[in-house]
């Protein structure tokens, strides 16, 4: 690999919207031992905590390949990009990749730092408070036409809240509404049908959940400017006409869903009730119009700003559709269990296959090993061990599960050795060696905790015993660990074979019932 493959590699992730420091990535890479391999780079983007995954895949799988993905094609890294039954190469399109190109891939994975940070804090009810609190000071602030006050802001409310789940429906996010209501056989209703739907050209074209997210967005602004300027009576005096202009686009979505879909929205009747029932106060209840000064221009404001959020929602609402479609097509790649097999098939191999020192669990007698590398110290291994022990858990019949620890017994420190003597002997000592695992799980969540160590000691101690056998059986783990090479942990073995550096340790449990089926 050249200049050529550290280019690519940049313009991919230049293309992820992930960003490094490109001269400390060319150095990373120019030390690396195996430069200019593809494990240098892998490696190098390990560096910069960017998750990354290589896969051999063969010609006949290449219907499930991601949409773009780095390729080594003759020896160099190449963008590939792979949509609509086109592929091009570093942006130029070609017919001849799958001859030329070596099949080997290598994919990033956006961290949530890296794509995007969502607070923690949910700001939806903090946005509806304001607005309440906003129109509970606007009543007080001006009591003039406080009825038709009252209307407008809980139809405009009530329309802007089902208008939103219009729009989420249309889409395919999920809403509040049950889904008894909106998909209903008794009540002939079907809102995903009536939404989704392209039965009429015009729907190809138009989206009224957008057309009704805007009407009701633009009136509740206007509604807030007119009436901090003490002038809201111009604004009923343009809705007292404009709400007309709101008919035909009712009638055209009554007549759609009783003659064309025939079925029924509840949503789209809420939004349609909520503008009749404003449309028929603005015309009967009187109020008295006030010049209009500059309420024109606020008004003109009040609907551009309004458009203008909309269509930044609309591009925000896009590109997190893409990026939700781009995850789900990642994850149903990285879960096939044919590409999952062919890298497992190119893993390293355990030399020393004598699980006899091993904590043990499961079918001692089945055919099948599972094999868990720890540390009770390791925090990697905290978050992976609830998959564990639901593996344990659930294929305790079919599988032999073993665990070692990784020690290391000429280390310097007694409270590392007496922690791995301890959970030795709980081992040894139960007679259901659930103990153990549950010992285990409580270690991990008390062991950066002084304070509430004492109470995993006192539930425990009765198991704590002589430290000879502990320290013998742990040999045996020092000595196996050593033996097969093995140099950090969580580390996971199928039968004789290391679990894929590749795949998120967590993937394991949907590989493990098509292991299973081939045995």
């Amino acid at each position: 690999m050249t200049r050529q493959s550290y280019i690519a590699v940049i313009n991919y992730l230049d293309y992820n919207e992930i960003h490094i420091d490109r001269d400390e990535f060319e150095l990373q890479l120019e030390g690396h031992p195996d430069f200019p391999s593809l494990l240098a780079f892998s490696d190098a983007l390990s560096f910069f905590n960017i998750e990354n995954y290589s896969y051999r895949i063969n010609n006949d799988e290449k219907d499930i390949l991601p949409e773009d993905f780095l390729a080594l094609v003759e020896g160099e890294l190449a963008v590939v990009s792979n949509k609509d039954n086109k592929i091009t190469v570093n942006g130029s399109q070609t017919e001849d990749f799958f001859s030329e190109w070596e099949n080997i891939i290598l994919i990033v994975e956006k961290s949530e730092e890296q794509s995007y940070t969502k607070s923690k804090l949910d700001y939806t009810y903090i946005n509806w408070g304001i607005v309440t609190l906003l129109f509970l000071f606007l009543f007080v602030y001006d009591d003039s036409n406080l009825v038709l006050k009252l209307i407008f802001a809980a139809t405009g409310l009530i329309g802007f809240i089902f208008a939103h789940e219009a729009y989420k429906k249309t889409h395919g996010k999920g809403t509040f509404i049950p889904v008894g209501v909106c998909k209903s056989n008794y009540l002939n209703t079907d809102c995903d049908l009536v939404f989704n739907s392209k039965k009429w050209k015009i729907f190809n074209k138009i989206d009224l959940s957008e057309i009704s997210l805007l009407f009701f967005t633009s009136q509740i602004v206007c509604f807030i400017l007119f009436g901090l300027i003490k002038n809201i009576e111009f604004f009923f005096e343009i809705y007292q006409y404009g709400l007309f202009a709101f008919i035909p686009v009712a009638f055209l979505s009554l007549f759609y869903q009783v003659f064309v879909v025939k079925k029924y929205c509840p949503v789209c009747m809420v939004i349609i009730a909520s503008v009749c029932i404003q449309l028929i106060a603005a015309n009967l209840i009187s109020f008295t119009s006030k010049k209009p000064d500059i309420s024109a221009v606020l008004f003109l404001i009040g609907s551009l700003g309004s458009l203008i959020v909309l269509i930044n929602f609309r591009i925000k609402n896009k590109k997190e559709q893409k990026d939700e479609n781009t995850l789900k097509r990642n994850l149903k790649f990285r879960r096939n269990y044919q590409f999952f097999k062919n890298n497992l098939s190119l893993q390293k191999r355990l030399t020393n296959e004598d699980f006899s020192s091993a904590f043990v669990f499961g079918n001692e007698k089945a055919g099948g090993t599972l094999t868990f590398v720890t540390n009770p110290f390791c925090k990697h291994c905290k978050e992976f061990y609830p998959v564990f022990l639901k593996l344990v858990k659930k294929y305790s019949d079919e599988l032999r599960i073993n665990i070692f620890f990784d020690i290391d017994l000429s280390r310097d420190d007694p409270d590392n050795r007496t922690v791995h003597v301890n959970l030795t002997n709980i081992y040894i000592n139960s007679e259901n060696k659930i103990a153990f695992l549950e010992a285990l799980s409580g270690w991990y969540d008390v062991q950066g905790y002084s304070e509430n160590k004492s109470g995993w000691y006192q539930k425990y101690s009765k198991y704590f015993g002589n430290s000879e056998n502990a320290l013998a059986l742990l040999k045996g783990h020092e000595e196996w660990v050593s033996s097969n090479g093995i140099h950090f942990t969580p580390n996971i073995f199928i039968n004789d074979t290391e679990y894929p550096v590749q795949y998120e340790r967590a993937d394991l449990e949907f590989f493990i019932p098509e292991l299973l089926s081939e045995n």
